[in-house]
């Protein structure tokens, strides 16, 4: 479950605001078990041009997980922002599952048959 901290500066966040970010990074909720609790920090700043700027910030166990997008629409940032979270939890991911696959490798069918016929030699498997 993510509990979301939203902060505006040079602009109120309105319900409608918190709703869209609120919506939008609940897409990220299915990486993670439910049980567990993050905290979402989201900044919201309009800039004197009115360019927004949009900061997510999402500490997890192992990986603080952060993306920030400037433009000069406020919920086109948002919707970026998530998509750069996403990736980065996608990439994370990956990273944790290729570890774990070179620390313990495989055991192949030609290496089971060789060590069957080991075990069969020393008379360990009956056959």
């Amino acid at each position: 479950m993510i509990k979301y901290s939203i902060r505006g500066e040079n602009i109120e966040v309105t319900e409608a605001l918190r709703d869209y970010v609120e919506n939008k990074l609940s897409k990220i909720e299915k990486y993670f078990n439910q049980d567990q609790e993050l905290n979402a920090r989201v900044n919201l700043k309009i800039y004197r041009g009115k360019t927004a700027k949009v900061e997510v910030t999402i500490p997890t166990g192992s990986v603080i997980l952060r993306a920030e997008d400037i433009s000069q629409d406020m919920y086109g940032s948002i919707d970026l922002v998530v998509d750069k979270i996403e990736r980065q939890i996608r990439k994370n991911k990956t990273k944790i599952a290729r570890k774990h696959r070179e620390k313990y490798p495989q055991v192949r069918y030609s290496q089971l048959t060789l060590t069957r016929k080991k075990l069969k030699k020393h008379h360990l498997l009956k056959l």
